[in-house]
């Protein structure tokens, strides 16, 4: 009687990659800026995000409600710029560097009116793992004249003064937008509610 052979396994393949249910932070210190622009190169395109500030180097894995507070803010900001007829374009997560001193992508970045510049009149950043790089001294170099953040306990609005950033309680940049009231919106499940309740709120 002839031997039954098992047909031959099949591979597993990897499963796909996930976001993470929490932001998960990595700090590496006495980094060098080659190693920084090698890191962030070979992490383009995945769920992590590279900065780095004298030195130091963060690691950040961004999870599924670090990017849906981050897309419901930007679109409250965008929904409000249209109703208010506020001229505007995004910019995204473009890399800001100051060679050899400095590099990060911020969650997101606008500028308004005149929308040819070389740099954003406003960043948004999103921190739900606490002790990653300070945001606002991250960005003081680059003159960015208002940065956002919002964190658990609502959504801040920042402007630069003198070189530093004070914690103020309305954007010059967008007068009428209520931070407070986005702020609250930013974790809804749904982004399309989160329009409708805060055009209905203003």
């Amino acid at each position: 009687m002839p031997a039954v052979l098992d047909p031959p396994r099949r591979k597993r393949s990897a499963p796909p990659e996930l976001a993470p249910p929490h932001d998960h932070l990595t700090v590496v210190w006495d980094t060098t800026w080659p190693f920084y622009l090698q890191l962030d190169a070979k992490l383009e395109g995945s769920s992590s995000r590279v900065s780095y500030l004298k030195g130091r180097l963060d690691i950040m894995t961004l999870s599924i409600d670090h990017e849906r507070i981050k897309g419901n803010l930007s679109h409250l900001i965008a929904s409000h710029c249209l109703d208010e007829g506020v001229e505007f374009a995004t910019q995204g997560s473009a890399t800001l560097r100051i060679p050899r001193d400095r590099g990060k992508e911020p969650d997101d970045s606008f500028v308004f009116g005149e929308l040819k510049k070389s740099r954003p009149d406003m960043v948004l950043e999103v921190v739900i793992t606490s002790g990653s790089i300070d945001k606002l001294e991250f960005y003081a170099p680059f003159r960015i004249p208002e940065v956002w953040v919002w964190e658990s306990s609502g959504l801040n609005v920042f402007i630069l003064d003198g070189g530093r950033y004070r914690k103020a309680k309305k954007s010059k940049l967008l007068p009428k937008f209520d931070a407070a009231l986005a702020g609250s919106l930013a974790t809804c499940p749904s982004t399309s509610q989160a329009v409708r309740e805060f055009r209905k709120g203003r």
